[in-house]
């Protein structure tokens, strides 16, 4: 039993280790050349290229509402990373602050805090690449393969928020909630 608990231990700071490097990685490199960031009114993409419209709608605590708060939640801190071949664009979300009531919602959602919604239109060679994605405030990466045919394709990310904490007598038993954090991202939609 010690050695299962010593291995999943192990497995779990090795993860850690993993997406902290990423993000490590992801902030320092300064490739050049492989996409273009566009505007909104950007001509449509020439023979050869297409256009990947990226987009990612989450939710976080607003700032300072927990009593030792190191987080950059409800800030303009908070940021999105892509990454692709070595070449990485900073995204930081248009911020909205949101109220509502959480007691007896099953929403994750539920509750005050602020959404933010990030978005981004790359102009990408036609063909595959991998492309990594990560938010350095959660310690969360997603790498992701994606085929860009000419015209326009889009990639939409969700967030998979962490567990509510077991308090029986508050009945937070068994829920996520944006108010732990997002622990995941996941593809939820990719069209071309």
């Amino acid at each position: 039993m010690k050695r299962i608990i010593i291995l999943v231990a192990a497995v779990a700071l090795f993860s850690g280790c993993a997406s902290t490097e990423t993000i490590k990685r992801l902030e320092t490199q300064s490739g050049h050349g492989m996409y273009t960031a566009l505007a909104d009114t950007q001509a449509p993409a020439p023979a050869g290229y297409g256009d990947l419209q990226l987009s990612l709608s989450l939710k976080t605590r607003n700032p300072g509402s927990v009593l030792m708060d190191t987080t950059d939640y409800g800030t303009e801190r908070y940021s999105l990373l892509v990454g692709i071949s070595g070449q990485t664009l900073r995204l930081t979300g248009a911020r909205t602050p949101e109220s509502g009531d959480y007691h007896g919602s099953s929403d994750p959602e539920a509750g005050n805090g602020v959404r933010y919604h990030f978005t981004a239109t790359l102009r990408l060679p036609v063909g595959s690449h991998r492309i990594t994605v990560a938010l350095p405030g959660d310690g969360v990466v997603l790498e992701h393969d994606v085929t860009v045919h000419h015209g326009m394709n889009r990639l939409e990310l969700k967030p998979v928020y962490g567990m509510k904490s077991s308090y029986t007598l508050l009945g937070f038993r068994g829920e996520r909630t944006y108010y732990e954090g997002v622990t995941a991202l996941v593809v939820s939609g990719q069209s071309d």
